[in-house]
């Protein structure tokens, strides 16, 4: 005879419970993860494609830097060849002024020392300079003596010479110029008065004056001094030139002239 079992019956439910719950967790966890993970990899994504952008910004910005660089490196070159250029151009122009001034300086240190050597040749000469202008101061001293004793030999002379007489008459037609000819002027009187006296510096310009003189009525006599021969022959020249009369008288240098007119009379000096 069987024997039969004594208590309750055994259940698998609780064990399906905690089974099904913990799968259901487990899917839940799962789930979870997977969705995390997708995130992950969008963001990840994301931060790629930035990262990529900010990676080509980037080269690009480096690859504007090198050129600009380079370009910088180009000027800089091509300065350096214009300013080395430049320089060996005017350091040279340095040079040549340098040159330049040097033998300036050569050519004034030369003058110098000639001026030097020409200053101790006049201090040598100095004492003899003085003598000498003693010596002049002497000698002028002399002539002034001389030429005062000759001018009063020659005023002696001129005193005690017989004065030339030339006489103006108002009764006759013709009147005359008596013109008195030296070598420094020619002198023209016409009356007594000495103030009437016409006084030229040149032959030609009495010939010009006596030009004006009326022919007909009046005529000229021509006193000659030694010293005026050659004023004569061009004053003659003129007046012959022209038509007019003349008359010559030929007296010493020193004799003096003396005019008359009615009985009065008046030396010319």
């Amino acid at each position: 005879m069987s024997r039969k079992k004594s208590g309750a019956p055994f259940s698998l439910f609780a064990f399906q419970d905690a089974i099904t719950s913990v799968c259901g967790v487990v899917v839940l966890i799962t789930l979870l993860l997977a969705l995390a993970l997708t995130q992950r990899v969008e963001v990840e994504s994301q931060a790629s494609t930035v990262a990529k952008s900010k990676v080509d910004e980037v080269r690009a910005q480096v690859e504007k830097l090198q050129n600009d660089l380079d370009e910088l490196n180009a000027r800089v070159e091509e300065t350096a060849a214009v300013d080395s250029a430049g320089v060996g151009k005017s350091l040279a122009e340095v040079k040549a002024q340098l040159a330049n001034a040097k033998r300036r300086l050569e050519g004034a240190q030369e003058e110098s020392s000639r001026l030097d050597r020409k200053l101790e040749e006049l201090e040598e000469r100095k004492e003899t300079f003085a003598g000498l202008e003693e010596r002049i101061d002497e000698l002028k001293r002399s002539a002034a003596e001389t030429l005062e004793k000759a001018e009063e030999t020659a005023k002696e002379e001129f005193d005690s010479q017989e004065s030339a007489v030339y006489a103006f008459n108002d009764d006759v037609r013709e009147k005359p110029w008596y013109v008195e000819i030296s070598g420094s002027k020619l002198v023209a009187h016409g009356s007594v008065d000495d103030s009437d006296a016409k006084t030229f510096d040149s032959p030609f310009a009495f010939a010009r004056w006596a030009t004006t003189r009326p022919s007909g009525s009046e005529y000229f006599v021509l006193i000659v001094r030694p010293s005026g021969a050659r004023n004569f022959e061009f004053a003659v020249l003129e007046l012959e030139s022209e038509g007019y009369r003349y008359g010559i008288d030929l007296i010493s240098e020193s004799r003096p002239l003396m005019f008359l007119q009615e009985g009065r009379g008046k030396e010319s000096p």
